[in-house]
């Protein structure tokens, strides 16, 4: 099936940050909690919104939490954030091909846009969508349906691409076809009782799957 419309989520989809991300979740946790979580515990946080995460674990320093994950991160961003392989090559190919394709991602703006430029792939993407976009954050289906709508898309010919359950629940409560990207972190597993429709290996796999 050939897609028209396709949304990409960002970390841990088109960016590595996965170290990034582990470890500003562990400066701020070693603060509060020092010695209690490990790199390995923390990669379920990886997908929802910070405030949410940190909310769970202490509430009354959620906020706080979040100011130091910030202002660590941002700090650290661009020694860290890099290009899974055949990334931009496999935008190429899209944009060459005629797709239209967006970025949906739960990340503040002017971070997702600064990870976009130090990258240099903004420029393939019609539409950037990040959290200060939407109320309601993945996996609710709003930010998949404002891709949708910006770019003009048909349920039918639209897919939704992700490494997390987070981006697939989203897709499929949108009504619109989820791929999962098995180069990442999680595991198919992670998903559960989330299923794509489509697993990808790579990107040449996942530009075949699109355009054929």
């Amino acid at each position: 099936m050939s897609f028209q419309t396709v949304l990409f989520d960002f970390d841990g989809t088109l960016a590595d940050t996965n170290d990034l991300i582990s470890d500003s979740y562990l400066y701020v946790l070693d603060h509060y909690f020092p010695g209690r979580y490990s790199k390995k515990d923390v990669i379920s946080f990886n997908g929802p919104p910070l405030y949410d995460v940190f909310h769970q674990l202490y509430p009354e320093k959620a906020t706080e939490m979040v100011a130091m994950y910030r202002e660590f991160n941002l700090a650290q961003h661009d020694a860290y954030i890099r290009l899974f392989p055949g990334v931009e090559q496999g935008l190429i190919r899209l944009k060459e091909a005629g797709k239209n394709i967006g970025v949906v991602s739960t990340k503040q703006n002017k971070t997702l846009y600064r990870g976009l430029n130090s990258l240099g792939i903004e420029k393939y993407f019609d539409v950037v969508l990040g959290g200060d976009d939407y109320e309601r954050a993945k996996p609710h289906p709003e930010p998949v349906l404002i891709g949708l709508e910006r770019l003009k898309g048909e349920f039918t010919s639209t897919v939704m691409i992700g490494d997390n359950w987070q981006d697939i629940a989203s897709a499929n409560q949108a009504g619109v076809t989820s791929m999962f990207v098995s180069w990442s972190e999680k595991k198919l597993s992670d998903l559960s009782p989330h299923e794509p429709d489509i697993v990808v290996k790579d990107m040449k796999d996942l530009v075949q799957t699109i355009i054929d």
